[in-house]
């Protein structure tokens, strides 16, 4: 619980825009409860935050809850590095797929692209706001 204040303001902040965008409504309540089920990681650069990973295992799948990354720090490799650790802790625990969802307009989506994920399901929330992606292991 030490990092939750940083990863939500992080994760509000980043996701406002879209949030707004789509009619949605942030709920810190929702965000709460989806923290204390996920395996949270901060990012840091010489002791400073710069980033969020969430996950949760499901089955033989492991979600990708969030990859935020903070202004002045993207663009740099940092969620590069974020999916590629992913990757090796599902091949490590010997899961078979990675998801994740990411709304439709999210530059992000390309670099989601351009690491091997694919549509996997009917697009979520208003109007098809959100893309579901899954990538094999």
């Amino acid at each position: 619980m030490d990092d939750f204040e940083f990863a939500e303001a992080l994760t509000r902040n980043n996701m406002g825009g879209y949030y707004r965008r789509h009619h949605l409504v942030w709920r810190g309540d929702l965000f709460l409860g989806s923290w204390r089920e996920s395996e949270n990681f901060i990012l840091e650069i010489d002791h400073q935050p710069i980033g969020v990973l969430r996950i949760t295992q499901e089955g033989d799948s492991l979600h990708i809850r969030d990859v935020q990354i903070a202004e002045g720090h993207r663009r740099l490799g940092a969620g590069t590095y974020l999916l590629d650790i992913s990757h090796q802790w599902a091949r490590e625990r010997g899961l078979r797929e990675l998801q994740l969802r990411v709304f439709v307009d999210n530059p992000a989506a390309r670099l989601y692209h351009r690491k091997g994920y694919k549509p996997a399901g009917p697009r979520l929330a208003q109007l098809g706001a959100i893309r579901h992606l899954a990538r094999r292991v």
